[in-house]
């Protein structure tokens, strides 16, 4: 405990995945001495490391193995590598080459959370605190962190990775110009009920619409399925298939740009926006590519005056609408120095932050001392996490927070000592 208890470098606000990269990734770095010497304080009341998709009832939409690169190239003896060898390891390594449940990703989550709050709570000037952020005031020197147990803690800057939320008016929301979910809203559920075993799962029956094409929505199809007579996919933008190469995509058929879809990094189509795992099968079979199996699904992109109408027709008939918009940042109350609350600016991929992950307002504006990314608040893709540049959405993800925006926020928090505004250009 630092000889002040109240006074750290930095605090972070959350446990789960997004949360941890940063120090995942110092661990992995040899960094890890430089980032703890700072001070952290972390703040969750429920379990460290696997985060809300500890509850998710679909599987996740990456390999298995990924999951366990945060363990390679580590020395022996050390506190991660020990846990190359527990059960829940061993459990996860076993669908190294799967989509695996999240059920199983989850406990060897919890058990990497339990190494990195050990190396905190044995640090001098470290801490765990259990409780729930209760609000953030920015000050001139820094924030002050409030807790549920009525602590402040003050730091130089705050880490906010508290999951996310379903963005606000989800049910009246424009799917397009002229077509709006707002006359069916009655009828309009936010996919999270159906994914997150936390909420009642919804009765769903006869005919279904499901609005988006990300993994979500057809986590949402896959759940459905076979207990619906029939389920409308209405999509903006042409679905996006995963694909590790350019010439595994064309062999199979699915038409993509060879410029705008692949990823310069490492040559992969649609390396953020691209369904994988069942989302994959699903939507291939939707697509009616070459081997697939008829389901009934059908695929309306509402890019054309006919489409719209097929659309509104859809959402008219339907008995339940499934909006898969995504979400935006849970954060907490941010309050100014002079005690205005902030508003943190959103958008139609969630809750606006910089290239280093500083919240933006509502004003432009950029706050260095409010580090903000996960659900909801992802970095979009650059030349330092990669990405198709078709892709306009935010990047997130567990393998993500451990290594490329891990290094990004690492980066910042260890070399960015400005703690006033910054337009956001």
């Amino acid at each position: 405990m630092p000889s002040d208890d109240n006074s750290f470098g930095f605090v972070f606000c959350g446990g789960g995945p997004a949360a941890l990269g940063p120090i995942i990734t110092a661990s992995r770095s040899g960094r890890l001495d430089a980032l703890l010497d700072r001070g952290i304080a972390l703040v969750e009341p429920g379990p460290i490391g696997p985060g809300g998709l500890a509850h998710y009832r679909i599987g996740a939409n990456s390999l298995g193995g990924p999951f366990m690169e945060c363990l390679d190239g580590l020395e022996d003896g050390t506190a991660l590598a020990a846990l190359r060898d527990l059960p829940e390891t061993r459990r996860l390594r076993a669908l190294a080459d799967e989509h695996p449940p999240l059920s199983v990703v989850a406990p060897f989550l919890a058990r990497l959370g339990a190494v990195v709050a050990g190396f905190l709570e044995e640090h001098p000037r470290c801490a765990v605190v259990r409780e729930r952020v209760t609000g953030i005031a920015l000050r001139d020197d820094g924030v002050r962190v409030t807790t549920g147990d009525g602590r402040e803690l003050t730091a130089r800057r705050t880490v906010i990775a508290t999951g996310g939320r379903p963005q606000a008016d989800f049910a009246k929301a424009e799917i397009v110009p002229g077509l709006s979910l707002a006359p069916h809203q009655e009828r309009v559920r936010h996919s999270e009920s159906f994914i997150d075993a936390r909420k009642d799962l919804p009765g769903a029956g006869g005919k279904v619409v499901v609005v988006g094409g990300s993994h979500s929505a057809w986590s949402v199809v896959h759940l459905m399925l076979p207990a619906v007579d029939e389920i409308t996919v209405i999509h903006r933008t042409g679905i996006r298939l995963f694909y590790d190469s350019a010439d595994r995509a064309r062999a199979d058929g699915y038409a993509f740009d060879p410029v705008l879809d692949v990823c310069p990094v490492n040559g992969r189509v649609n390396r953020y926006g691209g369904l994988r795992g069942r989302a994959h099968e699903l939507a291939r079979a939707a697509l009616r590519l070459p081997g697939s199996d008829p389901l009934p699904v059908r695929l309306v992109q509402v890019d054309t005056p006919a489409a719209r109408q097929a659309a509104e027709q859809a959402l008219a008939e339907a008995d339940t609408i499934v909006m898969a918009n995504g979400f935006e940042a849970d954060l907490p109350p941010i309050r100014h120095a002079d005690g205005a609350l902030f508003t943190a600016a959103t958008g139609p991929t969630g809750t606006v932050v910089n290239d280093r992950g500083h919240l933006v307002d509502a004003h432009g504006t950029a706050y260095p001392q409010l580090v903000a990314y996960g659900l909801g608040a992802g970095l979009a893709p650059s030349k330092e996490v990669g990405g198709e540049p078709s892709y306009t959405r935010r990047a997130d993800g567990v393998w993500l927070y451990q290594h490329d925006i891990g290094e990004v926020v690492l980066d910042d928090l260890l070399n960015h000592v400005t703690t006033t505004g910054e337009t956001q250009r």
